[in-house]
């Protein structure tokens, strides 16, 4: 047994912060580590602290993700541990740089190269800053872990150097999204108090994600834009971190005429966002640009239907459970809408297939997979 030094600088905020939360806790469950010292901001890790088992404790660190000077005095923060250890960096924005106590090369996570990829100045500008340090993270780790093939296969093309290292373990899901009220159907919410005190007054269709371009959070409006003169009790929700971006999408559901039945939520408290999935009509999942597809798998886990884009990775990850339709297609993606509110045994089998996908991925599992690389590093193929 040894000591596992985690950078948990991002506890929270987009889907990289449930995987550290989750894995995290998976990591501690597993019995493979004698103490789990995590790396980041101390009061935001405590409820992260109270899911994990066994020894844990933390050395404050306030710097946010993608800080260069996490590089640079890693060591300094690392030499607090005492006693060696092992170093595992969920993302890629980590050190080469370890310290003398670290047992090891680090194992770096590598979800997806969104980070290089873009064509706008601000993109570029952004890749230009990305590329050297993840060049230089992948070279210095003894392992670079990938959620999907569909990223193993991107990251092998671009760093060709460094493909014998990567090791593919999927996500899991969160256990709270199995929520035990979620029966195939859609519950009403006219007595749903939480739900009004969000502005959902009636069915609602759901998007999950950070309000960023390559999200394609346009072509869900553009879908509900179709669907709204059909059913005036529709709302469309969106609940992610907000950017920019936010201001054209709202732009777009104003020129469309639905921005009074567009209800634009921030990141909401696991429970709150598990009776969302539970009760939507449909989750509607658009993006251009993922490494594995979390948020498919929580509403399937919580028995709504997922309508999806037919783009790497979703169709790896969701298999034939969703109902797969071309990339901006929205005429599609409300025919598939409508399909799933009208026919209810086709809903049924959708909500019965998601259940039985969403079962193949487990955090327990993931957490195995990653302790073992950790501990002996990348398995033999």
């Amino acid at each position: 047994m040894t000591t596992l030094v985690i950078d948990a600088r991002a506890p929270f905020g987009s889907g990289l912060g449930r995987h550290l939360r989750e894995m995290s806790a998976a990591l501690a469950r597993t019995g493979r580590f004698e103490e789990i010292v995590l790396v980041g901001p101390a009061l935001a890790l405590a409820p992260v602290r109270e899911s994990m088992a066994g020894r844990t404790r933390v050395i404050p660190c306030t710097w946010g993700r993608y800080d260069p000077r996490i590089p640079l005095t890693w060591g300094r923060l690392a030499a607090q541990v005492g006693r060696p250890h092992r170093t595992w960096f969920p993302n890629w924005d980590g050190a080469w740089r370890l310290g003398p106590l670290a047992g090891a090369a680090p194992v770096t996570t590598l979800h997806d190269l969104i980070q290089l990829e873009g064509t706008t100045p601000r993109e570029r500008l952004r890749a230009t800053i990305a590329a050297p340090w993840m060049h230089r993270m992948l070279a210095a780790s003894r392992a670079v872990v990938t959620v999907s093939d569909t990223s193993r296969a991107r990251i092998a093309e671009r760093f060709p150097e460094q493909a014998r290292k990567v090791v593919v373990i999927p996500n899991g899901v969160a256990s709270v999204f199995f929520t035990p009220h979620a029966a195939g159907t859609p519950h009403s919410v006219r007595h749903d108090e939480p739900l009004r005190a969000l502005g959902i007054t009636g069915p609602y269709l759901l998007t999950v994600a950070n309000k960023k371009p390559h999200k394609n959070l346009e072509m869900a409006i553009r879908t509900f834009a179709r669907l709204a003169p059909t059913d005036a009790a529709l709302q469309l929700v969106m609940v992610g971190e907000r950017f920019a971006h936010l201001t054209r999408l709202l732009r777009l559901a104003c020129d469309l005429g639905v921005r009074d039945r567009v209800v634009e939520l921030e990141t909401l408290p696991d429970a709150r966002l598990a009776a969302l999935y539970a009760q939507a009509e449909a989750f509607l999942f658009p993006s251009r640009q993922e490494g594995f597809g979390m948020v498919a798998l929580e509403a399937m886990a919580a028995g709504t239907p997922v309508v999806a884009v037919d783009r790497a990775p979703i169709p790896e990850i969701v298999g034939e459970a969703a109902v797969l339709v071309p990339m901006d297609d929205d005429a599609a993606m409300a025919a598939a809408v409508t399909r799933l509110r009208d026919a209810g045994a086709w809903r049924a089998d959708r909500i019965a297939a998601g259940r039985a996908r969403v079962a193949r991925f487990t955090w327990d599992r993931a957490a195995e997979a990653l302790a073992t690389v950790l501990c002996e590093g990348v398995p033999a193929r």
